[in-house]
C-alpha cells in the first residue's frame, strides 16, 4: 500500500451549490415534550440553501426531546451521497426549542470514500470498514482499516479540515501498514 495524504471529499460531493444555512435554529414545541420528526425534517431541509436545495432529502431518526443536550441525527441525501447532520438541543424556552447542529459522514460513507478514493489511485482495494463517523469539525478523525489482495492491508486516518456547503472535508494518512 503506497503512503498518501490527499484532500479527499466525501458527502454530497458535487453539490457545491448546497448550504446548511446556519449552524443552530429554533422550533417551538407547543408545550409539547417532544419535537415530531417531521417538523425536525422540515426545519432542516428549510435551513439548506441553494440551486438544488429543493432535491435534497432529509430523513431523521425520530423525535427530538425538548430537553438540554437531547439529540437526534438526520441525514441529508442528495445525487446518491447522504451527509449527517446532528441536531442537539442547547436551550428550551417555554414552547420554544433552541438547537445547534454538526455535520458528519457516517462510517459506511466514510469507508465508500476512502475506497473509491485509493481504487482511483490504482490499489486493488477488497474492503474498507471504519471505526465510526466522521464529525465534520476541523481536527476530528476516524480509522479506517483497508483490505487488499495484491497490495497489502493498511489503516488510515481521515482527519476533518472542515465542512464546506453540505460537504465534509477530510485528508488521508496511512498509520499503518500490514
Amino acid at each position: 500500500m503506497r503512503r498518501t495524504t490527499r484532500p479527499a471529499l466525501a458527502a454530497l460531493v458535487g453539490a457545491a451549490t448546497l448550504v446548511l444555512a446556519g449552524c443552530s435554529g429554533e422550533v417551538s414545541v407547543g408545550g409539547q415534550e417532544t419535537v415530531e420528526q417531521s417538523e425536525i425534517e422540515s426545519v432542516v431541509a428549510g435551513n439548506i440553501t441553494g440551486e438544488d436545495a429543493a432535491d435534497v432529502e432529509v430523513v431523521c431518526d425520530g423525535d427530538l426531546d425538548a430537553e438540554v443536550g437531547a439529540t437526534q441525527d438526520c441525514l441529508a441525501s442528495f445525487e446518491g451521497s447522504s451527509t449527517g447532520i446532528r441536531i442537539t438541543v442547547d436551550q428550551v424556552n417555554e414552547e420554544d426549542v433552541d438547537f445547534s447542529t454538526v455535520m458528519f459522514v457516517t462510517a459506511e460513507e466514510l469507508a465508500t470514500a476512502v475506497g473509491d478514493f485509493y481504487s482511483g489511485q490504482g490499489i486493488g482495494v477488497t474492503d474498507v470498514t471504519c471505526d465510526g463517523e466522521l464529525v465534520g469539525e476541523p481536527g476530528e478523525t476516524a480509522q479506517c482499516d483497508i483490505t487488499s489482495d495484491t497490495d497489502g492491508d493498511a489503516t488510515v486516518e481521515a482527519t476533518s479540515t472542515g465542512t464546506d456547503g453540505l460537504t465534509v472535508n477530510f485528508d488521508l494518512e496511512v498509520v499503518s501498514e500490514g
